[in-house]
C-alpha cells in the first residue's frame, strides 16, 4: 500500500468508528435494577495462624472470603509490642 491509500483507509475507519458510536450506545447501568445483588460484609482480625476450621465455618454460613491481609508485628527494643494479625474480609448476599 502506498502512503495516500493508507491515509484514505485511516480516514474511512475513523468515520466508520464515529458513525457506529453514534448508533450503538451502551445502556447506562441502573442502581435500581431488580436483579441488583446487595452484599453484607464481615471482617475479623485473627491473631497468629488462621485455622482452616474457622474459614470452613464461615463458608458453611454462606460467607465468601474476598481478601486477606497480614499486619506484621510491631517490634520495639527487640520485643513484640503488638500487631501480627491477619485480617480476613468476607461477603455474602443479603
Amino acid at each position: 500500500m502506498n502512503r495516500s491509500s493508507t491515509g484514505w483507509l485511516v480516514a474511512v475507519a475513523f468515520i466508520a468508528g464515529c458513525a457506529t458510536t453514534a448508533v450503538l450506545q451502551v445502556p447506562r447501568a441502573r442502581a435500581d435494577a431488580q436483579n441488583l445483588v446487595r452484599w453484607e460484609h464481615w471482617c475479623i482480625d485473627v491473631e497468629g495462624v488462621v485455622k482452616n476450621a474457622d474459614v470452613e465455618r464461615a463458608g458453611s454460613e454462606g460467607w465468601e472470603l474476598v481478601t486477606a491481609s497480614f499486619r506484621p508485628p510491631v517490634v520495639q527494643g527487640g520485643s513484640s509490642v503488638g500487631g501480627g494479625a491477619t485480617t480476613l474480609c468476607f461477603k455474602r448476599p443479603r
